[in-house]
């Protein structure tokens, strides 16, 4: 047929739009000749039954027959259309075995400073130590560190027991521990003195790796002031920005 190219889920749409359109063609005259008979001829009575009389119906009818059809599949090609987009993007998400999803976190590495090295750093402990692991780190500039967020963490017996979130404080202060690392030397200690530019993008679960970055913008070191910037991602969204923390380093006079 004419269509005998086409693709199955293609041929029968036009075919149901062609005859559609021969039925369209075809009740215009009928409906015509019933309809338009002059004023003086007939009332509007007679001109209705003129209209039944003419058979008119009957295209109507074939009309309304091509238009369901059309209409029928038409919905049902756009129905296989979204189930085939549907199996595709099922097919995305094949399985993918532990070594190969270990894999995508090879290039982190060990990183330069471990929990062990931290612990020296920071004077912080459980369970309020809370940076794992600095991936990258440059004294007295910049640092990027990692903290695991695990169900099994204290905060989230009440924030929330039925929906477990890292509580926002919490989350700066992994920040501003991260700056610690960056700032101190064992013996040392870094206060809060000021925090600006705090926004908040979505929420921090348990599965969730926290990858945070932090950056020295200036550092006064007559009076142990520093000013820092610093953010934080989860699967490469960022979920907290703070423009600006200001610190007080506390050297260790021993």
């Amino acid at each position: 047929g004419p269509f005998s190219n086409q693709p199955a889920t293609m041929a029968r749409p036009l075919l149901a739009l062609t005859a559609l359109g021969a039925g369209l063609g075809f009740v215009a005259p009928s409906v015509g000749r019933g309809a338009v008979a002059p004023r003086s001829q007939a009332s509007g009575t007679a001109r209705s039954q003129a209209a039944l009389d003419g058979g008119s119906w009957a295209p109507l009818g074939l009309c309304a027959a091509a238009l369901a059809l059309g209409t029928s599949t038409l919905r049902g090609t756009r129905s296989r259309v979204v189930r085939a987009g549907k199996d595709e993007e099922a097919g995305e998400g094949e399985w993918r075995d532990a070594k190969t999803i270990s894999g995508l976190t090879e290039s982190v590495g060990a990183g330069m400073v471990n929990n062990i090295e931290i612990a020296k750093i920071l004077p912080h402990r459980y369970p309020f130590l809370l940076v794992d692991k600095v991936i990258h780190l440059e004294k007295m500039k910049r640092a990027v560190g990692i903290k695991n967020i695990t169900a099994n963490e204290p905060q989230f017996t009440g924030h929330f027991p039925d929906n477990p979130i890292m509580p926002g404080v919490l989350q700066v202060e992994a920040l501003a521990q991260l700056a610690g690392v960056v700032c101190m030397q064992p013996g040392d200690q870094v206060l809060f003195a000021g925090i600006d530019g705090v926004k908040f993008r979505k929420p921090v679960v348990p599965g969730d790796t926290l990858v945070m970055e932090v950056e020295v913008k200036k550092f006064r070191e007559k009076v142990g002031i520093a000013k820092i910037t610093g953010a934080a991602f989860v699967d490469g969204q960022k979920v907290l920005q703070v423009k600006e923390f200001t610190c007080a380093l506390v050297k260790d006079k021993s």
